[in-house]
């Protein structure tokens, strides 16, 4: 068996900070999640990409009226993962659409509800049709969406070439 011997010592130096920074992503991981969060706000200021499905009349023009929703997104991240999430209860309908229950609404600040011209107590709803309107960068099958494989390329890309500076 053959060997080499290196006695380099820069060389030496500069091999084992390669090898440092490939075994701690965390860096990496960290510019993947930012990434990821980064275009989930373009789809947000876009209106979709693609284009969200038609709201009703009168409704918030980008998916939010409180911006409850978009600021609920935050980007994690470790050694060896990159997240990005939400925990608000009506995010999921949002990304991936479907339908309410049925549900009774009650007025909160009075004793009545005016709607449609008369008065109630209370107004049986019988459950809403939402069409799926992707924010976080993924579709239905969990493919990520162009512009976010194209971040994290870049991302990489940075990473691997600050490896060998």
């Amino acid at each position: 068996m053959s060997a080499i011997q290196i006695n380099n010592t820069a060389l030496i130096d500069r091999l084992e900070q390669v090898a440092k920074r490939l075994t701690d992503t965390t860096p990496l991981a960290a510019a993947i999640a930012l990434s990821l969060d980064t275009v989930t706000q373009d789809n947000f200021d876009s209106g979709g990409r693609p284009t969200w499905a038609g709201l009703k009349a009168g409704g918030a023009s980008r998916l939010y009226k409180s911006s409850n929703l978009r600021r609920s997104v935050l980007p994690t991240h470790g050694r060896d993962f990159a997240i990005i999430g939400t925990n608000v209860p009506y995010a999921a309908i949002h990304q991936f659409g479907g339908k309410t229950k049925p549900h009774v609404i009650r007025p909160k600040n009075g004793k009545a509800l005016a709607f449609g011209g008369g008065v109630y107590k209370q107004v049986n709803h019988p459950g809403s049709d939402i069409p799926a309107r992707p924010y976080l960068p993924i579709d239905d099958r969990g493919f990520l969406q162009r512009e976010a494989e194209d971040a994290i390329f870049n991302d990489v890309d940075i990473y691997w070439q600050k490896s060998f500076d």
